[in-house]
């Protein structure tokens, strides 16, 4: 597919987070690729299912779920069809299927994975207890506003995609403060809430990329914590 060829990939500090280590063991399973805490293991209860950016490779935000993780969740990336969460906004049902021990769920993702997370929790509002967007909005077609469910958005203040003016006209679609909790990270950009180098249209970051994803695994893990 030509699409898929023309995905970002992932760098080599995204390679290397996908290695088993002491503290968390990968699983590359046919529909995710998972982040389990060894000393918690299966009595881990709650999980967070990530769908990654329009046409980038989903191994290019393994830091950051592993980081997520390693606080004490089951993170797993869920690898969307042509390298675009539009074409299945539902790809991560089976997942969910598939680790039954999870009580609460929380979906999210970057950019087209975040809006296709907000699509999921559209159509249904009671398989995931919290909603996560970094650098993305829901439309008009997917508006969440009168959903019963807390919400994360986490964007910068120098993304050149998701600008922080469509982030602020697109709140429209989400519930209300408090439910939504907006975090913005000044001088952070759209392409290192992944690690895949640099995009077109994105502006540089004075943020470091150390920074930035330090920043958005805390705000992600203190929203985490909340979901019973």
């Amino acid at each position: 597919m030509v699409l898929v060829s023309c995905a970002s990939q992932p760098t080599a500090i995204a390679t290397d987070a996908l290695q088993s280590d002491a503290q968390i063991d990968v699983e590359i399973a046919p529909t995710f690729i998972g982040f389990r805490p060894k000393n918690i293991g299966t009595a881990i209860r709650t999980g967070y299912l990530f769908y990654p950016g329009g046409l980038v490779d989903e191994r290019a935000y393994a830091p950051l779920c592993r980081a997520i993780a390693a606080q004490g969740f089951f993170v797993a990336i869920v690898p969307v069809p042509f390298k675009l969460a539009v074409f299945d906004p539902f790809v991560a049902n089976p997942v969910i299927s598939e680790n039954r021990y999870i009580r609460s769920w929380a979906i999210g993702g970057h950019s087209l994975g975040g809006a296709m997370a907000a699509r999921f929790v559209y159509q249904d509002s009671t398989a995931c207890k919290g909603l996560i967007l970094y650098a993305a909005y829901p439309d008009a077609s997917n508006d969440v506003s009168k959903r019963v469910i807390p919400v994360l958005s986490i964007s910068g203040s120098l993304d050149g995609l998701a600008t922080p003016a469509t982030i602020e006209n697109n709140k429209k679609y989400l519930p209300a403060p408090p439910q939504t909790r907006y975090v913005v990270l000044e001088g952070a950009n759209h392409a290192q809430f992944g690690s895949y180098g640099k995009q077109n249209r994105d502006n540089d970051a004075t943020m470091s990329y150390e920074e930035q994803q330090r920043r958005t695994v805390e705000e992600t893990v203190r929203f985490l914590k909340t979901l019973k």
